[in-house]
């Protein structure tokens, strides 16, 4: 199935994160710490530097569930409308500054404010860790952050005409099969 449509639920995803988590707990399960991040914004307009309180739980009202993927725009109001109208619509355009997407518990992307980032289209790409109940931001960037498949940038760069959003379009590599891309709100440890 193409990243258009929806992918058929992976009964491995499951087995392969409890093993890495298991894997992880064993090598030392600790929680993430909280860490003081600068805003390097240097622009004079609109901005959303996010902080680990910004990140609630997936059922929480502010996300808009769009074919399983999290839009918020965090000014709300028309910003909000605009980010979730062009999410759902899959054409071409750019997100409103302000606007977080997350398909995952533990990453996310949020349009920083005009000239924040020229190389991710003003984007900056966070790792975060929910295994605590809250959230906590672990890593924070624009073309050097990523995870096992290689930095963000080398996914959603290539989404260019779609402001660098992969869940809209087949301009980025697919995810492999292994990957369920269907989030449970459920699993996600903030909603206990």
């Amino acid at each position: 199935m193409t990243r258009q449509g929806r992918r058929r639920r992976s009964t491995f995803a499951p087995a392969v994160a409890t093993l890495a988590g298991a894997i992880t707990c064993a090598m030392g399960c600790a929680a993430a710490e909280r860490q003081q991040w600068e805003d390097t914004f240097a622009g004079d307009g609109d901005d959303a530097f996010l902080v680990d309180d910004d990140f609630a739980c997936f059922t929480d009202r502010r996300w808009a569930d769009v074919d399983g993927r999290r839009v918020w725009n965090v000014f709300g109001g028309a910003r909000q409308a605009q980010a979730v109208a062009l999410a759902v619509s899959r054409a071409p355009g750019e997100y409103p500054v302000g606007t977080v997407l997350q398909l995952f518990t533990f990453e996310a992307m949020v349009k920083r404010g005009a000239g924040f980032s020229p190389a991710t289209n003003d984007w900056e790409y966070l790792v975060l860790d929910t295994s605590s109940g809250s959230t906590v931001i672990t890593a924070r960037g624009t073309t050097d952050v990523g995870n096992v498949g290689g930095t963000c940038l080398s996914c959603h760069g290539a989404a260019t005409a779609h402001d660098s959003v992969c869940f809209t379009n087949s301009s980025c590599r697919p995810l492999p099969f292994f990957v369920d891309t269907e989030v449970v709100p459920a699993s996600d440890e903030r909603c206990r």
